[in-house]
Formats: structure tokens, sequence, C-alpha cells
């Protein structure tokens, strides 16, 4: 148990650098757009272009995973994302800080695709839930203390500084991962990494309505949370006068309440199974889209109304990300790179065009933030209804 309890909080910790590297510099966004003669909207862009860069890579790193195995993937990605980071840090102006950005997230790319096909070369069925959760739960940390931690070291160091910890973390979690965590894929059981096969593998599955339907189901929730990270810093610090270190607070109020119904997914996925869960975080999402929409009527609703409904949406993150991974890795286990690979291009695609929505609609209200998360969860229902129930007959990937 020590062990796998170890295994589960390292995996949380590589899979939890992405989201370091997303929310420990949001507040320090202000700054930045001072520091660099930036835009509030350019800065923004900083965090879509992430998005994209972490999206599309995956395709590829997926798939290499499959053949290569897991460690060197994970490692190639380390390698890339600290030596984003670093040039993060020393960025000079916002256009190198987004060229930076675009290193920095392919790295973690290669990171966050291999994790879950790593849980699975060990676990399946409501195992391979339980874990993907805890794992869910570990990386659900970053998030919360994220901010926390990038307003006091902004208080100290500026922005740099976070980055610089940034590249501390990175380095410390790599020598980890070297020492912990064996490889995971034997030899026998990998795919070559050939041209003909990659396509009919990514035929099969954008193919599958209801592989596609929950792939974009994990999508848009993920959508919402980036069009949070997007926008609530400038929302919160510029409109409602918060300082930086009150956001870290309010935004780890959103991760509270992610933790707390993954957990309770965890707990229940044995009894209620999958797809029941699902059904319970989408009729969640629904009910805080219709909140949401209410709240966009009007340009500055009460501050806690919106920490209220944004974390409302938010909290079920984890419990809809592991469920969906559950059903698809079960359907195609034989193509578990690939098919985390279209999982995570999806969320990370859709997020990354949902941020670029908010940021070129910044108006200095929050009605942008509040409006696009409540289509992204009217959006996620009617996904939710068009994919129906999985097929009965097993998939060409088992």
């Amino acid at each position: 148990m020590p062990a796998h309890r170890a295994f589960i909080a390292l995996l949380g910790l590589l899979i939890g650098l992405s989201p370091l590297a997303i929310d420990m510099y949001l507040p320090s966004m202000p700054a930045i757009s001072e520091d660099l003669a930036a835009s509030p909207s350019a800065v923004q862009m900083t965090v879509s272009v992430y998005l994209f860069f972490f999206a599309i890579p995956q395709l590829f790193f997926g798939p290499l995973s499959d053949a290569l195995g897991r460690r060197r993937t994970i490692f190639l990605g380390l390698s890339l994302f600290t030596t984003g980071t670093v040039l993060c840090m020393l960025a000079p102006s916002i256009e190198l800080l987004l060229a930076a950005r675009a290193i920095q997230a392919t790295g973690s790319a290669a990171i966050s695709v291999t994790v879950p096909a790593l849980v699975r070369d060990r676990f399946s069925g409501p195992d391979y839930t339980s874990t993907m959760g805890f794992i869910m739960m570990v990386m659900g940390l970053a998030p919360m203390l994220a901010p926390l931690l990038g307003g006091l070291i902004f208080t100290v160091g500026g922005w740099r500084g976070i980055f610089l910890t940034l590249v501390v973390i990175a380095v410390f979690t790599a020598l980890l991962f070297k020492l912990l965590i064996p490889e995971t894929l034997a030899r026998q059981h990998r795919n070559p990494l050939q041209m003909r096969g990659l396509l009919a593998n990514y035929r099969l599955l954008f193919t599958d309505r209801h592989c596609l339907g929950l792939a974009l189901c994990a999508s848009l929730v993920f959508a919402g949370l980036m069009t949070f990270i997007t926008a609530s810093p400038f929302v919160y610090i510029e409109l409602y006068d918060v300082s930086p270190q009150f956001y870290g607070v309010l935004f780890g109020a959103n991760v509270v309440g992610t933790l707390t119904l993954t957990y309770t997914s965890n707990r229940l996925v044995y009894r209620w199974g999958n797809e029941k869960l699902l059904r319970l975080s989408v009729g969640i999402i629904v009910f805080a889209s219709v909140c949401l929409t209410l709240l966009s009527f009007t340009s500055r609703p009460p501050l806690l109304a919106i920490v209220v409904c944004c974390g409302l949406f938010i909290a079920n993150m984890g419990i809809m990300t592991s469920n969906v991974m559950a059903v698809l890795m079960s359907r195609f286990a034989r193509i578990a790179g690939a098919t985390s690979a279209v999982v995570g291009t999806l969320r990370f695609g859709v997020a990354a065009l949902a941020g670029t929505v908010v940021s070129l609609w910044h108006t200095g209200s929050s009605t942008p933030l509040t409006a696009v998360m409540a289509g992204c969860g009217f959006l996620l229902l009617g996904i939710y209804l068009w994919a129906g129930p999985a097929p009965s007959r097993p998939s060409a990937g088992d």
C-alpha cells in the first residue's frame, strides 16, 4: 500500500506540472502586462497558446509512448518542459514569452498523455477509475496551491521568480520519477510507430460516436475551467479589487470543490458504475450553467455569486475526466496511448478555443467569463445526449 500511495503521489505530481504551469503565474498577469508593455488580451493569450501547443502534440506523443515505452516519452516531455520554462523566465518581450510557452506546453503534453496510459498498464475497470481519480485529486492540489504559491513568490521575486520555481519543481519531479517508477509497458506489448496503423487507430477513435462524444464532454468541462483561468485574474483583481494573494484563496475554493466531488466519485464508482456518475456530473454542470447564464445579464454581479457558480461548474472536472477515461480505456485497451491522445487533444484544443474567445471578448466586465462558461455547459449537455450509451459490441481496439 505505501508503494501504491507513492505511485499515485508521483504520477499526480507529474501530471500536475501542467496546471502548475497554467495557474502559478495567474496572480502576476496584470504585472506581466505592465512589465512587457503588453495588452491584457495579449497576456491572456499566453494561456491559450499553452493550451493549443499542449493539445496537438498529444496526437504524436500518445502513439510514441505505445512504441517506445512510457519512461522515454515522459523523460522527453520533462526535458522540453524544463527548457521552455527557463525561456519563459528569461523572456524580454510578450512575443518571446508566447514562444517559450509553446515549448513548455509541448513538453507537458508528452507527460500528461502518457500518465493515463501508464496507469492503464497496471490497472483496469473500477481499479483504474479509482486510481486515476486519486491521481486527479493529487493533481488537484496543484491548481489549489499554485495561485497561493504564485502570489507569495510574486511578492518576493516577481513573475520571473515564479517560472524559476517551476524549473526547480520539474527537475525534482524528474529525479523522483527516475528513481521510483519502472517501465510499465513490456516490449512485446508495444505497437510499432507506423503511419498506416496510426491513422487507422485515429480513424477508429474519431469516427466512434460514443468515444468522440465522451471525449468532447470531458473537453467542455475543461474548457469551462480554462475560461475561468483565462478571465478570472482580470475580473477578480481589476474589476473587484481583489489582491493577488486573496485571488489565490478564491481560486483554491474551486479546487476544494473539485477534490470533494472527485473523492466522492472514487468511493461511489464500485457501487454506481461509470455511466451513472457521468449522468450525475452532467446534471450538476447544467444546473451551474443556468445560474451562470442568469449572472451574465449584469456586468457586475455579486462576487460571491460568481465564486459559487464557477466553483460548482469546475468541481466536475475530476469526476467527468476519470469516468470518461475509464469507459474509453476499457473499450480501447490495446491502443491506450492513442486513446489518451485523442481525449487530451480534444480537451485542450477545445479549451484553447474557449480561452481565445474569452480573451478576445475582454470588456472589463464579468459577462465574458460567465457567458462562455455557461455556453460550454449547455453544449456539453447536447453532446452527451448525442453520444448515447456505449455500444454493446466490443470495439476493434479491444
